[in-house]
């Protein structure tokens, strides 16, 4: 799942919004030309595939003049912390464009449909550099522009395989509220998914601590069979115990202790959070 949210991190989509024609000079027959005045609007909204969400926000600045498409786009993995940041610019050439990331984190191509400057959707092929863990990865987005924002469905390949299809519904919002969108993105949030995690990573942490030491006890030649059995056995617990743990962590309306609880990595640590 790790992978998949970084490749969610990479393409949110590869286009700007609509935006009215505006006077300019004249132009060769059967050519529109392009507004001089650049626009810019921005979007929240959710990534899922299956279970997995991320939350994201982009602001796209649409310059006629320039001939580009300037995307910055920031990513919070719902129940995580901090935001993945991404500076994307994309040149336009009539009905292409080619789009690079300024970090490197990935190039494309796409197409663009509509009117020129007024968009009403467009397709894209983006791929990861040949480095790193997420060497191979490329997404196919077909992205839409609605009434109150953009639609756009992605399939993830690996090595030409795919992976998963990512869904996003992304609303507008004023451009304005851009620097609070972004610090609260950056917060965890109580709800499921976090609290599914900061369960599960207590059950497992604290169930640990104490068969560790139990096999730790057992001759050398048992241990490894042991920790298998330990191992499904904690499966077992984990399935039957986080549901109502879940339930709880939501009712219990601790950000702080739950936040506490999802990072521990140690039994002690996970008994101070409690402490909380």
């Amino acid at each position: 799942m790790k992978r998949l949210a970084v490749a969610l991190s990479f393409w949110l989509g590869c286009s700007g919004p609509s935006i009215p024609p505006s006077a300019s000079p004249s132009v060769a027959p059967g050519e529109r030309a392009a507004p001089a005045a650049p626009t810019t609007a921005c979007y929240a909204g959710v990534s899922s595939a299956g279970d997995h969400k991320v939350r994201t926000i982009a602001r796209r600045t649409v310059d006629p003049a320039a001939r580009q498409i300037v995307e910055d786009v920031s990513h919070g993995e719902t129940g995580s912390y901090g935001t993945r940041r991404f500076h994307v610019v994309m040149n336009v050439d009539g009905d292409h464009f080619t789009m690079k990331e300024a970090g490197g984190a990935f190039t494309g191509t796409g197409t663009l449909v509509g009117e020129p400057w007024q968009w009403t959707s467009w397709t894209s092929i983006s791929q990861v550099p040949e480095a790193g863990v997420e060497a191979g990865l490329e997404i196919e987005s077909r992205d839409e522009l609605t009434s109150t924002g953009i639609q756009a469905t992605k399939q993830i390949r690996k090595d030409g395989k795919v992976v998963t299809t990512a869904i996003e519904q992304l609303t507008a919002f004023d451009c304005a509220e851009w620097d609070a969108a972004e610090a609260e993105l950056a917060a965890p949030v109580l709800d499921q998914a976090l609290c599914d995690h900061a369960c599960r990573n207590y059950a497992t942490v604290m169930y640990w601590s104490t068969a560790d030491a139990e096999i730790a006890r057992l001759p050398p030649e048992s241990r490894d069979e042991a920790r298998k059995q330990k191992a499904a056995d904690l499966g077992s617990k984990l399935e039957a115990g986080v549901p109502a743990c879940v339930t709880q962590c939501l009712e219990s309306h601790n950000l702080a202790q739950v936040a506490c609880m999802d990072r521990a990595t140690s039994a002690p640590a996970l008994r101070a959070c409690i402490a909380q």
